[in-house]
């Protein structure tokens, strides 16, 4: 069966968040963990340690992810997150985000082959053993002929994976993606592939893994977020149709997430800004549900909140009732 893999989102797939999916509805074969920012100060930060804390994470299927672009840090981050179990570690060389770019960091060192080439060097030359280097990486940060070098420099490495967003930095996630340079990747790559980027259906899925030959895997972030029954429901060979959201199994799913995050983050706040940010992937479930999802964005007290996705379920299960 083809593999997939769940792509690593800043503030929403965390530990809590990964642990209450794969609990829930599972059907992947990786999840990856947002990205952790080692630095001079060689100390993980307390949200990253527990992003990574074997007690809260299943090794075997949580894969740590680093962005720097310095390889002491990296290695000593490798060498601390492998003596907890993990085998691999992803290297995120694909955040587009203006902050990180401006520090030559994640898709802002593609920029610089020369700088990228001499830091992968440098990091697999110090490698612990036993420890595998997956990449995470878009075409490049101006135009996308920069990937025809780019890939160049990752052939030199033994890369156990290659996940290729085909999009350059200054796309964002706006821009149409780029298939013919992932084309070129699939002629050209020595490390295996992982596709990246706008696969948000079944049909989808299916369309992917047949077009491109020798994929490895399939990493989805934003589709399965916002439908999360579509891996699984792909992994049982369903059909789009049969993989409408579960209202009875969302609802717990959601309630189980709400709890968790009352009790780990300080405050209403925090939690309903948490919540939120599920909301804006999973809106699309209710189409018909405007007004509802207007109040729940502008809910100010859990209580409130809860009231109002309780009415939301409610009113969907009805629509659903009489389809």
């Amino acid at each position: 069966m083809n593999k997939i893999y769940l792509a690593p989102l800043e503030g929403v797939t965390d530990s809590i968040y990964r642990n209450t999916f794969e609990r829930y509805y599972g059907g992947v074969g990786k999840y990856f963990t947002p990205f952790i920012s080692p630095n001079s100060t060689f100390k993980f930060t307390t949200r990253e340690f527990k992003d990574i804390d074997p007690e809260k994470n299943d090794v075997t299927i949580t894969v740590p992810q680093i962005l720097t672009n310095n390889s002491e840090h990296f290695l000593w981050a490798v060498k601390e997150i492998a003596s907890l179990g993990y085998k691999e570690i992803n290297f995120n060389l694909g955040c587009p985000s203006g902050t990180v770019v401006a520090k030559k960091k994640g898709s802002g060192l593609l920029f610089y082959p020369e700088e990228l080439d001499k830091l992968l060097y440098e990091v697999f030359e110090g490698l612990p053993s036993g420890v595998e280097i997956s990449i995470k990486t878009r075409l490049g940060k101006s135009e996308p002929e920069e990937f025809y070098e780019i890939l160049d420099i990752y052939n030199k490495y033994a890369i156990s994976e290659l996940t290729i967003h085909p999009r350059i930095q200054i796309d964002f996630y706006k821009e149409p993606i780029r298939p013919k340079f992932f084309e070129y990747a699939v002629v050209h790559s020595k490390a295996p592939l992982v596709f990246n980027g706008d696969v948000t259906s079944i049909e989808g899925i299916n369309d992917t893994y047949s077009k491109y030959n020798k994929l490895n895997a399939l990493m989805i972030g934003r589709g399965l977020i916002a439908n999360p029954g579509l891996a699984i429901g792909y992994k049982k060979g369903l059909a789009d149709a049969d993989i409408k959201l579960d209202l009875v199994l969302f609802k717990k799913f959601h309630d189980d997430l709400l709890n968790q995050y009352t009790e780990v983050l300080s405050g209403e706040k925090p939690v309903l800004h948490r919540m939120k940010e599920f909301l804006s992937f999973w809106q699309g479930n209710f189409p018909n549900e405007e007004k509802l999802i207007k109040k729940l964005r502008k809910a100010n007290h859990i209580i409130e909140y809860c009231d109002y996705m309780n009415q939301l379920i409610s009113s969907a299960t009805t629509a659903d009732n009489h389809n």
